[in-house]
């Protein structure tokens, strides 16, 4: 079993989840698993992802941690770790993708490092070696976290006085679409 789950039902929740069996979503069940059996039931862990890539998904489906709870903070730090901590005392487990253990399985390893091409390495192939690994390419080390701990609060609200749409009123006076700081430009109707 694999965060509770059959290798079937695992597949098929990786599927409906993400679209399709990705290598890295997989590999990332495994790292939740392990954090959470060497944590310990009982424990309200938080999440902290390393890579924007895969490994949130892995913890927002095999864990209570989530983008919108605010349980789970994502760094793109482009590391294939993650850290699951206790929530009050921040003591808690980091696991990662060793690519030394990573070598001993040499289609992990190649996917991984992008040494052979998608088509050369079929996802079926890669999907029974990183069944037939495991956790034998995973690393560990107990942590305390001492960045990012603590959880956001939302705050105030209010209302935009030119777009007319609420926002966080940290922001100033207008929101920062409105300040020219969005991520968009509205087009004339």
């Amino acid at each position: 079993m694999i965060c509770g789950r059959t290798p079937e039902e695992l597949i098929r929740d990786i599927k409906a989840f993400h679209g399709y069996v990705a290598p890295g979503l997989l590999i990332g069940a495994f790292m939740v698993d392990s954090v959470q059996l060497r944590l310990g039931k009982g424990v309200e862990a938080d999440a902290i992802v390393e890579t924007k890539h895969c490994l949130p998904d892995a913890v927002q489906l095999f864990s209570p941690c989530t983008v919108g709870n605010g349980w789970l903070k994502i760094l793109d730090l482009d590391k294939f770790a993650l850290t699951f901590h206790d929530r009050h005392s921040h003591s808690g487990i980091r696991v990662w993708l060793d690519i030394e253990k990573a070598k001993a399985f040499p289609d992990i390893y190649n996917w991984f490092m992008r040494l052979v091409s998608k088509k050369d390495l079929p996802t079926d192939v890669l999907v029974k070696a990183i069944f037939s690994a495991g956790t034998d390419i995973l690393s560990h080390a107990e942590v305390k976290v001492i960045q990012f701990a603590a959880r956001e609060k939302k705050g105030a609200i209010k209302v935009c006085s030119i777009c007319h749409e609420a926002y966080a009123a940290s922001q100033g006076e207008t929101c920062l679409a409105c300040q020219g700081n969005g991520y968009y430009q509205r087009i004339p109707a």
